[in-house]
């Protein structure tokens, strides 16, 4: 089974070195999920007027595809860098 990702790791220079940042990513999927049902009265009946011109499965799916990518972002590490500045973002 593929999880989804449960911290952020934020790491950028400062002076001494690297300042790292753990940022708990876990407690964004209830606020997600909160907002996904309260949208979801909102998308069927949009998705009724959209059937006749066979349009409304993408927005069906956008739900499950979204929080697909979320879970498929476990392990993505991002290196940042643009001239003398430098960030990692690292997906735990």
């Amino acid at each position: 089974m593929n999880w989804p990702p449960l911290l952020l790791h934020l790491r950028f220079p400062s002076r001494e070195g690297f300042v790292g940042l753990w940022l708990p990513w876990f407690l964004l999927y209830p606020i997600l999920l909160a907002l996904m049902l309260i949208a979801l009265p909102f998308v069927l009946v949009i998705a009724i007027f959209m059937v006749p011109g066979g349009r409304a499965r993408p927005l069906l799916m956008s739900g499950p595809y979204i929080w697909r990518l979320l879970f498929a972002m476990r392990g993505l590490k991002m290196d940042i860098q643009t001239g003398r500045r430098a960030m990692l973002l690292d997906f735990v």
